[in-house]
């Protein structure tokens, strides 16, 4: 019987470190652009344009004094999904709830994905000992980039000889973006119900 339950704690923490990926400075899925500047009250937020961005995608670079490297945030305005949601509501409570998320655009943006660029290139032998062997070894389409990537959520960048991290990327898997709407909103959206 002891057995079996040492088996099965295994198997828990197995599945459990599986589906959460890394997170960098503590921003989660959901978390807002007011979330984000609670967090770090004194950086200084510049919106960024890139040419890829529709009109509901937002970037944001994160800097200040005392933070190592420059964070840049991919939020999503949530405004028309929020709007659904305020429609559909079944109480007067609900609909201002949604309401209110509606009239406040910082809490309407929430975040995508996250950046860091240190300040400068770190070892990729770091990551390795860290994280493990790299799940992908690859290279960005867009510029040939050679990249490492785990399935915590982490891409990581490199130099062209392969050798140190010059930017990284943290995701959110489905479950986490599941968890966080249940702690955040009390529900699941239907297009996360089934997704892996």
């Amino acid at each position: 019987m002891r057995f079996c339950k040492i088996i099965a704690l295994g198997l828990l923490l197995v599945v459990g470190t599986a589906a959460h990926s890394e997170l960098y400075k503590g921003i989660g899925p959901l978390d807002s652009l007011a979330d984000i500047k609670a967090r770090f009250p004194k950086a200084e937020f510049k919106e960024l344009h890139p040419a890829w961005a529709k009109i509901t995608e937002f970037l944001y670079e994160v800097t200040g004094l005392g933070m190592s490297g420059t964070i840049v945030i991919k939020l999503d305005d949530s405004t028309v999904y929020l709007t659904q949601l305020r429609d559909a509501a079944d109480t007067d409570e609900k609909r201002k709830f949604w309401q209110d998320l509606i009239d406040k655009p910082d809490e309407a943006k929430t975040v995508g994905w996250v950046r860091w660029i240190p300040d400068a290139p770190i070892p990729l032998q770091r990551f390795i000992a860290k994280y493990g062997p790299a799940d992908v070894k690859d290279f960005a389409e867009e510029d040939m980039q050679p990249y490492r990537s785990w399935k915590r959520g982490i891409q990581a960048f490199l130099t062209d000889d392969e050798k140190f991290v010059t930017r990284v990327d943290f995701t959110y898997t489905n479950t986490e973006t599941r968890n966080a709407y249940k702690q955040k909103y009390g529900f699941v959206p239907d297009f996360l119900k089934n997704s892996r």
